[in-house]
């Protein structure tokens, strides 16, 4: 399977039309379907439903289709850090993150970077904690912020200055917008949505009651990866969403508010990165910089 023909396969799946593909990519339509036909014939499976048309995906074909990104972003990204190596300090910084405070930290970082080096570029993934950190194992990303727990014993990490307190958004003027601080008692009477997080418990309900409620108790009506699309819930009044403080649809909406909980409870969070593996100059001067950061913000 060469690199050329899943480029010829992701613009056909790109633009599900054989012609409009072709002229893409500058090739015949008959050179581009018999390369495709070759494709299938060499992995034993349809990839794609043709008609008149169009040129569907099929569920092999979809797969083929994320596995062929992945590895053409791979040899894009070793291009470029070969690449570094013979220039001046250029290419891209892959981070991803979910929602939390340290990340103004992480930007402000690259900032600094880009001022010194303005061909340095940034790619920045987002989503929760399970789907950041598959895409750094697959090798899809440089950095991943992760809010605890982590586990270090995986990873090359950074602990960041700023902790993350664990609360409640709710709506306003819903039934608990009164409230200065979430009990136990309160937790298990609220409907919740909560992390869709599998890999490590976001919060040990048992550990922060004190063995007063468990998770088995809570009242869950959902779950969800990041808070903009579960907010709409919030703001109607249909569920909370057990959270983090200063999250920008929270914060921007005078119908929502946080709530923390009592006994307090703060979340640390750390940039990881794989162990031994090779870093580009960019992904070095990008630590650098990070690093003076958060030895100033702890000399304060």
């Amino acid at each position: 399977m060469e690199l050329r023909t899943l480029r010829y396969f992701l613009a056909v799946a790109r633009e599900e039309n054989m012609t409009g593909a072709a002229n893409v990519l500058y090739v015949t339509q008959p050179t581009l379907s018999r390369q495709i036909a070759d494709l299938e014939r060499e992995l034993g499976v349809v990839l794609f439903e043709r008609t008149n048309r169009a040129c569907v995906l099929t569920a092999d074909g979809m797969r083929l289709r994320q596995r062929a990104e992945e590895i053409l972003a791979l040899v894009e990204q070793t291009e470029r850090e070969l690449a570094d190596r013979e220039g001046g300090v250029a290419g891209s910084v892959r981070i991803g993150a979910g929602e939390a405070r340290a990340m103004r930290v992480v930007l402000s970082a690259f900032s600094q970077l880009r001022g010194v080096h303005p061909d340095v570029t940034i790619d920045l993934y987002t989503g929760n904690a399970d789907a950041v950190e598959e895409r750094l194992e697959r090798g899809l990303l440089d950095f991943a912020l992760l809010l605890e727990p982590v586990n270090l014993d995986k990873y090359e990490s950074v602990r960041m200055p700023a902790v993350d307190r664990v609360g409640v958004c709710v709506a306003a003027d819903g039934p608990w917008g009164s409230l200065g601080a979430v009990s136990p008692h309160d937790l298990e009477r609220m409907p919740l949505l909560v992390s869709s997080r599998t890999s490590n418990k976001a919060v040990d309900v048992a550990a922060w009651s004190n063995r007063a409620i468990s998770t088995e108790r809570l009242n869950v009506v959902g779950r969800f990866d990041l808070i903009g699309n579960a907010s709409y819930l919030v703001r109607t009044g249909v569920a909370c969403a057990m959270g983090i403080e200063h999250l920008v649809q929270v914060d921007d909406d005078p119908r929502m508010r946080f709530v923390p909980l009592d006994p307090p409870l703060t979340i640390a969070s750390f940039l990881v990165w794989k162990k031994n593996r090779l870093r580009s100059r960019a992904c070095e001067e990008f630590l650098r910089c990070l690093g003076d950061m958060v030895a100033s913000a702890g000399d304060q």
